[in-house]
């Protein structure tokens, strides 16, 4: 997606970063403070905890991939999900002031190179544990009604946007190059949290 096609903001937090975007790119188009805003994807990386294969921070999900136990996925198992690693997102920052005129008064994406889907992604953390997903459509009431409301919610509006964003804009104008792919740089995190007893699972990681 681009950030000329940008889809509407789902939810009261992407409603408010969307205002708040849009008043920036304002405010320097009439003349005031130069500004840029950069909008990163989901952010992991070691000490952060990954949006994981339901779209959510749920850490059950991570103990039933290594488990090899059923996982109920809401939807068609299609949904995307945009990660970042969090140094990517500190080059964005730094690429952005270097480039301080072509960052004026625009916004760019800050994301990994590709995206994930539900399915793929419980495929591939699955094996990261040397299982096989276990993967059992649902549907989305149904869903609800075995999943914490907190962590339903954000599994909602995660994949209801099915985010796979491009970051053409950011290579062009800000030479915005990252090197991590979202399966590497999730994998990060979720060896950082296991090895600092942050994450609980049922096996351990296959080297």
């Amino acid at each position: 997606m681009s950030e000329a096609t940008r889809t509407a903001p789902v939810g009261e937090y992407g409603i408010r970063k969307d205002r708040i975007a849009r008043m920036l790119k304002d405010e320097t188009a009439s003349g005031g403070l130069v500004t840029t805003s950069l909008h990163p994807g989901h952010i992991v990386g070691p000490g952060w905890h990954p949006v994981g294969p339901l779209g959510n921070i749920d850490p059950t999900v991570w103990y039933t991939l290594s488990a090899g136990q059923p996982l109920r996925i809401p939807g068609v198992g299609v949904e995307s999900m945009h990660h970042v690693h969090a140094d990517h997102v500190a080059q964005a920052f730094e690429r952005a002031v270097e480039h301080r005129d072509a960052a004026a008064g625009e916004d760019f994406n800050v994301v990994a190179p590709t995206a994930l889907n539900v399915r793929g992604y419980a495929h591939t953390a699955a094996g990261w544990f040397g299982q096989t997903a276990s993967l059992e459509p649902v549907t989305w009431e149904q869903f609800r009604q075995t999943t914490p409301p907190d962590h339903a919610e954000v599994s909602w509006e995660h994949l209801y946007r099915s985010h796979c964003l491009t970051i053409e804009k950011a290579r062009t104008l800000l030479d915005y190059a990252p090197r991590y792919e979202p399966e590497t740089a999730v994998l990060e995190s979720v060896r950082w949290l296991i090895a600092h007893d942050e994450l609980k699972v049922a096996r351990p990681l296959v080297d």
